[in-house]
């Protein structure tokens, strides 16, 4: 591929076709040929333009880049589906226009089935709300072709208490089977509309051996108590290692996942020790965190517990940022501005807390190059939130509480 070449080659386009008088066809090569054809008024050769323009590396991406601001719908969908396969300049490109075209969500599968078979035509997506349900449809022989599961227990089931491990020890013996899987949900079952409030029945254990097990997770969602087991304790526990040279302890290194884009913590309350451990896994490929630290009550956490995160050592690449119902949300919301990972948030949630303190966010620099900042649910007084309405990120502020209220928070 020769990016600088302005000549026709073998594999360069022609501008015209059958549609158009073949008297009228011209010959375009290299990249001015591209930046020609997207001067069209014709859709289609803007979008043939626009496929062709990968071939010349960063200046066709630049290209790409342009097009997913033209206002037209088909020419705006072809330039984010070009740039989710240009590469890391591709992705920042997308991440810096609308973080929410890159991060993986479970909106990226089909809507999950409810099935004790393989669907067909085959869906990549299931719920099953048991232990039993999992292994009737991990038995079909399509299941390695399953790529997201949601494991939705109902507070109800017998088993409720043991209902986690049971599935994670499941789908841990079931990895050389779901060669395929990427997508995880393992908790109780939480009806949207009270999500915010409801307590979980549900302990949830070790997430260590479902890590291990799956190496192309992408996106994990664990939901439930996790205050009395250690989350990530690992098969074999390991209480210290020493140097025998200098007599010295040596450090054990963090759980290391090298696919893991999502990690979505949904906790009716959390020990300091297990949000440590969580923080401290050594995630490279993380772009999505949210963190509900306490879905019934407002509990304080204890801020060094965040370090590793806030370093950004082992998330470097955290894009999105979530932090809910949080009962010391203003010293939560300081740390995470005179943080390193502030830098390269593009969207930051705090929500659903007692934040209150304003100034924090304003007198950053750094939010203000967010692409969204999300407030809702706290108890900021309106005037701050008018100031906040002048950033020149995207601000969401609804559902504020009243000082009227404020005895709630104390």
């Amino acid at each position: 591929m020769n990016n600088n070449s302005n000549h026709p080659g073998e594999f360069d386009a022609v501008l015209g076709g059958e549609s158009q008088k073949q008297n009228h066809a011209v010959v375009l090569g290299g990249i001015e040929g591209v930046k020609k054809r997207l001067d069209s008024e014709d859709e289609e050769i803007k979008i043939a333009a626009l496929e062709d323009a990968l071939q010349y590396g960063d200046p066709g991406v630049d290209l790409i880049i342009e097009a997913l601001y033209d206002a037209s719908d088909p020419i705006h969908d072809c330039a984010v589906y070009l740039l989710r396969k240009a590469g890391s300049k591709g992705k920042q490109a997308l991440l810096d226009y609308d973080p929410w075209l890159v991060l993986t969500t479970f909106q990226d599968w089909d809507n999950a089935y409810y099935e004790r078979r393989i669907h067909n035509p085959i869906g990549r997506a299931y719920r099953v709300q048991s232990t039993d349900r999992l292994s009737r449809l991990l038995k079909d022989s399509k299941a390695k072709d399953i790529e997201a599961i949601k494991c939705e227990m109902y507070y109800r089931e017998p088993d409720i208490k043991t209902a986690f491990k049971d599935l994670t020890d499941a789908l841990v013996n079931a990895q050389k089977l779901l060669t395929n899987l990427k997508a995880l949900l393992i908790g109780d079952r939480c009806d949207l509309i009270n999500i915010k409030y409801q307590e979980s029945n549900i302990n949830v254990y070790s997430i260590h051996p479902l890590l291990k097990a799956y190496p192309n997770l992408e996106l994990l969602h664990i939901r439930g108590c996790m205050v009395k087991e250690d989350i990530l304790k690992p098969e074999l526990k390991i209480v210290q290692v020493r140097n025998h040279q200098n007599n010295s302890n040596i450090p054990i290194k963090s759980l290391r996942h090298e696919s893991l884009k999502t990690l979505i913590v949904d906790a009716d309350g959390i020990s300091d020790d297990n949000l440590a451990k969580v923080c401290n896994l050594d995630l490279p490929s993380l772009e999505y965190f949210e963190l509900w630290l306490n879905r019934s009550n407002f509990s304080k956490i204890n801020i060094d517990s965040l370090a590793p995160m806030l370093s950004g050592e082992f998330f470097p690449n955290l894009a999105y940022l979530a932090i809910r119902q949080c009962g010391n949300l203003n010293e939560v919301a300081q740390a995470i501005v005179n943080s390193p990972i502030i830098e390269n948030l593009k969207i930051l949630e705090l929500t659903d807390g007692n934040f209150s303190n304003g100034d924090v966010l304003l007198n950053s620099p750094a939010v203000d190059r967010l692409h969204t900042l999300d407030v809702s649910g706290n108890r900021l007084h309106k005037d701050i939130i008018e100031q906040l309405s002048e950033l020149k990120c995207r601000v969401i502020a609804d559902s504020q509480f009243s000082d009227r209220y404020y005895s709630v928070w104390e």
